[in-house]
């Protein structure tokens, strides 16, 4: 069974394992000379997101001292296909899932789900950042985008103008029971779009069948610097 927002798209998913939130090891110094880059990481590419609202009790659970923001009692979520491209550090495809929250007054977002499909970018957020990254296969094709056995996102864009964006913010994560805080910076240009996603439930990110769409963003020009100290 599979909860989607639109049509589905042709070919269903196979069902695979769940990335559980907080699978991600603490951080650790177990890491030898070039298995990944030092921070920060400059990155380019071009994404696809959408903010959701979803009942707090499908939401994971957030790191020590970190609260989920809630909009009329339900809480903030945004997923995102991502493209990372040359000149950036690294080139990878990206979906992600994040909680937006805060620590005291700060806002910011902690990232419940994530797959990649490059293991030098799986390993260094995982020990750098205590991010949860995992391995899975992508097709990203004129705006049909597919992480599999996790999601699929198909565009149907909109002849809207696009608006200069630029975000200072924080990404919390558990980490050997604290919460570990990396900065984020990003600057792109962002329009509004239309994105139809199909969520397996036996997914990583099924608890999002509970979730309801707000917002859909394409977002292009992206430049971002995540772990700047």
């Amino acid at each position: 069974m599979s909860a989607e927002h639109g049509t589905t798209p042709p070919g269903e998913p196979r069902p695979g394992p769940r990335n559980e939130p907080g699978s991600a090891p603490g951080r650790t110094d177990r890491s030898t000379p070039g298995d990944f880059p030092p921070a920060p990481w400059d990155l380019c590419g071009q994404g696809w997101l959408t903010v959701w609202t979803a009942p707090r009790s499908a939401v994971p659970p957030s790191p020590p001292g970190v609260v989920p923001l809630t909009l009329f009692g339900r809480v903030l979520v945004v997923t995102a296909f991502v493209d990372y491209r040359p000149p950036g550090l690294l080139s990878y495809h990206e979906l992600l899932a994040a909680v937006v929250v805060r620590r005291g007054v700060s806002p910011g977002l902690s990232i419940t789900h994530i797959w990649v499909d490059d293991e030098t970018s799986r390993r260094g957020a995982r020990e750098m950042w205590a991010i949860p990254k995992q391995q899975a296969d992508f097709t990203f094709d004129a705006g049909h985008l597919t992480a599999r056995t996790h999601a699929t996102a198909v565009e149907a864009p909109l002849h809207a103008p696009g608006l200069p964006a630029r975000i200072t913010t924080s990404v919390w994560q558990a980490s050997n029971g604290t919460a570990h805080r990396t900065a984020l910076r990003t600057s792109a240009r962002v329009r509004p779009t239309r994105l139809r996603w199909h969520l397996p439930e036996t997914g990583g990110i099924g608890w999002l069948t509970a979730a309801r769409p707000r917002l859909h963003l394409a977002v292009t020009n992206l430049r971002m610097r995540f772990g700047e100290p």
